[in-house]
C-alpha cells in the first residue's frame, strides 16, 4: 500500500483544522481523515473496478469541497478529475425480486421498471393469520394517515 494520495483537502476555520485525503489502487479506495497533525483514521472501500473507485473518490472529494474543504497546496497532490457521467441504463423493462426474513415474517418484493413506471409488489408472510390481520390494519391506517385513498 503506497502513501501517495490522489486528493488531499483541508478545512480550516475558527474551530476546525482537519484534513481529508483519498487514493485508489485498482478497485480499492483508501480514505484518511482527521485533525491536521495527527495520523487520522483510515477507511478502505472495495468497489470492484478501478473506474468505480476513481468515480467514488471524485464524488466524495466534490462533496467535501462543497462543504468548504479546499485543495491543500502543500500536499503536492493533483486535483482528482471529474469522472465521466455513467452510461444511462438501456431502455426497456427490468425487474428484480428481493427477499427479507425478519422477526417471524418473510417479505418478498418484486420491483420492476418499464420506461417512466416503477412497479412494486410486496408480499409479507407472517407466522399466523392473526399476525397478518394485525399487520394489515397497521399498514392500512398508516397509509390512510399519509393521504392514500381507496
Amino acid at each position: 500500500m503506497s502513501e501517495q494520495w490522489n486528493v488531499h483537502l483541508v478545512y480550516r476555520d475558527a474551530k476546525s483544522n482537519k484534513f481529508w485525503r483519498a487514493r485508489t489502487e485498482g478497485g480499492t479506495m483508501y480514505i484518511n481523515y482527521g485533525r491536521v497533525g495527527t495520523k487520522g483514521q483510515t477507511s478502505i472501500k472495495e468497489l470492484g473496478s478501478s473506474a468505480e473507485a476513481e468515480a467514488a473518490m471524485a464524488k466524495q472529494a466534490d462533496g467535501k469541497r462543497r462543504k468548504g474543504y479546499e485543495d491543500d497546496p502543500e500536499s503536492g497532490t493533483a486535483v482528482a478529475p471529474e469522472p465521466a457521467a455513467p452510461a444511462p441504463e438501456p431502455p426497456g423493462p427490468r425487474s428484480v425480486e428481493l427477499k427479507l426474513k425478519s422477526g417471524g415474517r418473510q417479505i418478498t418484493v418484486q420491483l420492476s421498471v418499464d420506461g417512466a413506471v416503477v412497479r412494486t409488489d410486496v408480499a409479507e408472510t407472517f407466522a399466523s393469520p392473526e399476525d397478518a390481520a394485525a399487520a394489515f390494519a397497521r399498514i392500512e391506517q398508516a397509509m390512510a394517515s399519509e393521504g392514500y385513498q381507496r
